[in-house]
């Protein structure tokens, strides 16, 4: 296995090279354009994974990258923070993307690594991102690998997502502060919920997931499709008791968080594929439609739609991305000019991170995309693991990998 995998290593730094220079080669003759999908998944993209991996111990998952310092190295995090499973999902992805193109193999030994790393938040009760941190590592993990092993931790994930449901509000607790906050973000943990009743689990997870889209819904969205970030709740009367684009958004009432209306698309159109219930996809063209007339011209957004620093969050986009190529599937045999639109769009926004102003040279970052804001002076004009990671799932999708 070690002779194969020094291979592996071998052909990559090759591949490097051989981008490095046609990079350079290129901008000499001032032409540089957009990488196309594969050439990303087969060369530059490989390279900065792998990069990442090197010399980092299995407990230390990747988080972000300090734009003011080079080169970029990602800075890691526990397995307890929301963002720790992103990376393993990376490494899943291009293991089922390169084994469909005969390509190196030892990217299963990383993602089981990195997801092995995670295994005790499945019995984390305190928070809501056990959705994420779970299913994008030891579900994904399945999805590529069918290891009968990671199913109990699925679904004691589900299990501890649930404890945080309030009947009364409806909904699943996202922080702890507030009385019972809620945030558009949670929209995305459902996933976890609504998989494992699909896979032989309590169908109260199917119930839950359910009523927690439909209070966002009603909630979270406002009537021009945008999003509220938060929604404060009286956890016994469910009564709201406060809706803002606080705390990762500006603190504007007219204000909208780019990447919560990014999650808001993505999240509805998954709640659809999961229920068939056209609500949902009428919501995600709603927050979509909204979303897309208010892009700039290079197609990725500001921030926040409000803002005027001019600083750019490339992972909203990379999400919206995802979130509207699986709308535009859904979409195409229901309404062909709306599924078309956002594909077309989704297409644009690929193309505009894959060009080299949102593309992280592999020379000079770990990173494989520059220009993301965690959100208010959170990692600003940085680069984000999760960002990354929904511009792979983007590239994959644009080529008709659909299995997660």
């Amino acid at each position: 296995m070690w002779k194969s995998l020094l291979i592996a290593v071998l052909c990559l730094h090759l591949c490097a090279a051989l981008v490095q220079q046609h990079v350079q080669q290129n901008e000499e003759h001032g032409i540089l354009q957009a990488a196309g999908p594969e050439t990303l998944l087969r060369t530059i993209i490989p390279q900065q994974l792998n990069a990442t991996a090197f010399n980092r111990s299995r407990t230390s998952f990747p988080y972000y990258v300090d734009s003011t310092k080079k080169p970029g190295v990602y800075i890691g995090s526990e397995y307890h923070v929301w963002t720790s499973a992103f990376y393993a999902a990376e490494l899943w992805a291009m293991q089922r993307y390169l084994n469909t193109t005969n390509g190196p193999r030892y990217w299963k030994d990383l993602a089981v690594a990195f997801t092995d790393g995670i295994a005790p938040e499945q019995f984390d009760t305190s928070t809501h991102d056990v959705g994420f941190m779970v299913f994008y590592s030891f579900g994904y993990g399945y999805l590529t690998s069918h290891n009968a092993s990671y199913l109990p931790v699925l679904f004691n994930a589900a299990h501890s997502l649930s404890t945080r449901f309030n009947p009364k509000v409806g909904c699943i607790r996202s922080w702890q502060g507030y009385h019972f906050p809620v945030i558009v973000d949670n929209m995305m943990n459902l996933e976890l919920l609504f998989w494992v009743a699909a896979h032989g689990g309590s169908k109260q997870y199917f119930d839950i997931a359910v009523s927690h889209a439909d209070k966002t819904l009603k909630n979270h969205i406002r009537p021009a499709g945008n999003s509220w970030h938060l929604v404060d709740y009286d956890p016994n009367t469910g009564d709201i008791l406060e809706s803002c684009n606080c705390p990762q958004g500006l603190d504007q009432p007219t204000a909208t968080w780019a990447r919560g209306q990014a999650w808001a698309i993505y999240g509805f159109t998954m709640t659809y594929r999961y229920t068939n219930y056209t609500r949902y996809l009428d919501m995600a063209q709603k927050t979509s439609d909204w979303f897309i007339a208010r892009l700039p011209a290079d197609y990725v957004p500001l921030w926040d739609f409000e803002a005027t620093d001019g600083i750019k969050d490339s992972s909203a986009a990379s999400v919206a991305a995802a979130g509207l190529l699986e709308l535009s599937l859904h979409l195409q045999h229901k309404n062909v000019t709306a599924s078309k639109q956002y594909f077309a769009t989704a297409q644009s926004i690929i193309g505009s991170l894959s060009s080299p102003k949102y593309l992280g040279n592999p020379s000079e970052t770990q990173a494989i995309l520059l220009h993301a804001t965690g959100g208010l002076e959170q990692q600003v004009d940085d680069s984000l693991i999760y960002g990354d990671y929904y511009f792979v799932l983007a590239l994959l999708r644009s080529l008709g990998i659909w299995d997660f």
